[in-house]
C-alpha cells in the first residue's frame, strides 16, 4: 500500500489523498483550496491538476471516495475523468443536490432576466456560464454511487476497487452525514479521519467507533486544522444554553450560520424553543435543507433534528414586531437581512454570529468574502457564539492515543502545525 498526499499537508482544506497498490488506487476528497489557505486557483488551473493527478500512475481499477460535503472536499468533482466511479454517502449527494438544483434555478432565472435587459455580452456569458454549471452538477450527482449510512451497532459494509476495500465509518462533523474511511490492501491497514469532532450533539460515537474498528492501523491521517490553537472547544448544547440567555435579553434576534451544519442548526432551535421565541428563515436552501434533515432525522432523533421554521415574507411582519422572533440567515441573504432590519428598532435586536471568527477579522477572508464582516457591521447589537466543527488539539491526541497507529499523518492544518 502506498500513500501520497497530493494535496493538504500544509494548508487547511483543498486535501487529495491517493492510496495505492500495484493494480488499484482511490482518491481521498478532491477539495477546492479555501481563500487564504494554498495558492489561489482558477477553474482552468483545477481542472489541469485533477487531468495531471489522474494521467500519473495509472491503474485498472480506480475510484474516488468523499469524506463530506464541504467545498474544500468536494469541490473538484465536476472535474474527475467520466470513467473514475465516485463515491459519496446518500446524505451527501441529496444535501448536494438540493444545493446545486437552487443554484441552477436562481442562474436560470438571472439568464432570463439579462434577456430583457440591456445587458453587455460578457454579463450575459457570465450567467449562461454560471447556469451550465450548476446543471452539469446536477447531472453528475444523479450518476454518482453512493452507500447508505449504517444503523447505530451495525457493521458498515465495505466497498472493493480492484485489490483495496474501502469501509465508510459515519462520524461528527460541521455538515450532515460526513465520513470517515478504513482502508485495507497489501495486508496495511490506514485510518482516514476527514474532518471530525467529538463535541457535537453526535460527536459521542467517535472514540467507541475507533475502539471498536480502528484497530491494528498502520498509517492514521488525520485532520489538523485546530493544532495551532490553544483553546479548547465547547459542546454544541452549551453553544445553544449560551443562545438562549441571550436570546431572552432581546425582541428581534437573528443567527447568522450555515444551511448545512444540521448540529447547529438543531442547538439555535432547542435555544429559540427555550427563549419562547418562534423560528424564521429566509432562505430557500436553508427552507429545503431542514425539511430534509427533518425528513431523514427527525424521527430518530426524538426531535432533536426535526425542524419547522416559518418562511419569512412581510406578511409575518406585524407579528414579528408584537411578538418577537429569531431568524436564521447566512450571507447570501445580507440583502433580504437589510429589508428586515430597518423595520426593527436597533435596541431592541441582537445578531449572534455563530460561524468562524477568521472570516470577518482575517483581511485575506474578508477580501474573498466580505459580507460575513458587512453583516456584522449592520448591527448595533453582535455577539459571537460558536464552536468550531473541527477536533481541539486534546480530541487530536486523544484520536491517535485511542489508534494507536504505527504512524502519524497530520493533513487539512496550516505549514507550521506541528503534532
Amino acid at each position: 500500500m502506498n500513500i501520497k498526499i497530493h494535496r493538504g499537508l500544509d494548508q487547511i482544506g483543498g486535501c487529495i489523498t491517493e492510496i495505492s497498490t500495484d493494480t488499484s488506487r482511490v482518491f481521498i476528497d478532491f477539495g477546492q483550496n479555501l481563500p487564504g489557505c494554498g495558492e489561489p486557483t482558477t477553474p482552468e488551473d483545477d481542472e489541469q491538476m485533477v487531468l495531471a493527478i489522474f494521467s500519473q500512475n495509472k491503474k485498472q481499477h480506480e475510484a474516488v471516495f468523499y469524506t463530506h460535503g464541504h467545498e474544500d472536499h468536494v469541490g473538484l468533482f465536476e472535474y474527475i475523468p467520466d470513467k473514475v466511479p465516485q463515491y459519496m454517502s446518500e446524505g451527501t449527494m441529496k444535501l448536494l443536490s438540493i444545493k446545486y438544483g437552487l443554484l441552477s434555478e436562481g442562474a436560470s432565472l438571472k439568464v432570463n432576466e439579462l434577456r430583457k435587459q440591456n445587458c453587455t455580452s460578457e454579463e450575459y456569458d457570465d450567467a449562461v456560464s454560471s447556469l451550465k454549471k450548476a446543471e452539469n452538477k446536477c447531472k453528475l450527482l444523479k450518476r454518482m454511487c453512493i452507500w447508505k449510512r449504517t444503523a447505530p451497532r451495525k457493521v458498515p459494509k465495505s466497498i472493493t476497487v480492484g485489490d483495496i476495500k474501502v469501509t465508510p465509518f459515519f462520524n461528527c462533523h460541521s455538515i450532515y452525514d460526513s465520513h470517515m474511511f478504513l482502508i485495507e490492501a497489501d495486508g496495511k491497514r490506514s485510518w482516514h479521519t476527514g474532518d471530525y469532532r467529538e463535541h457535537g450533539y453526535m460527536g459521542k460515537g467517535l472514540i467507541p467507533t475507533l475502539k471498536r474498528y480502528a484497530t491494528h492501523i498502520d498509517t492514521l491521517i488525520t485532520e489538523g486544522t485546530m493544532l495551532k490553537r490553544e483553546d479548547k472547544c465547547i459542546h454544541e448544547r452549551d453553544v445553544s444554553d449560551k443562545m438562549a440567555h441571550v436570546m431572552q435579553a432581546f425582541k428581534y434576534v437573528f443567527v447568522l450560520a450555515s444551511a448545512t451544519d444540521i448540529e447547529r442548526l438543531a442547538a439555535i432551535k432547542e435555544a429559540a424553543n427555550a427563549a419562547g421565541k418562534r423560528m424564521y428563515v429566509c432562505s430557500k436552501f436553508m427552507k429545503q435543507a431542514m425539511s430534509f434533515f427533518t425528513e431523514q432525522e427527525g424521527e430518530i432523533s426524538h426531535g432533536l433534528f426535526a425542524f419547522r421554521p416559518k418562511f419569512y415574507n412581510k406578511r409575518f411582519l406585524n407579528g414579528i414586531k408584537r411578538n418577537g422572533m429569531v431568524m436564521i440567515a447566512g450571507v447570501s441573504q445580507k440583502d433580504r437581512l437589510q429589508e428586515v432590519i430597518q423595520e426593527l428598532p436597533q435596541e431592541e435586536t441582537l445578531l449572534i454570529y455563530s460561524s468562524w471568527d477568521g472570516y470577518y477579522r482575517n483581511p485575506e477572508q474578508v477580501k474573498a468574502n466580505p459580507f460575513y464582516k458587512e453583516i456584522r457591521e449592520m448591527f448595533h447589537n453582535v455577539v459571537d457564539l460558536h464552536t468550531s466543527g473541527h477536533a481541539d488539539r486534546s480530541t487530536i491526541e486523544k484520536v491517535i492515543k485511542t489508534v494507536n497507529p504505527k504512524e502519524v499523518i497530520c493533513i487539512h492544518k496550516e505549514a507550521d502545525a506541528q503534532l
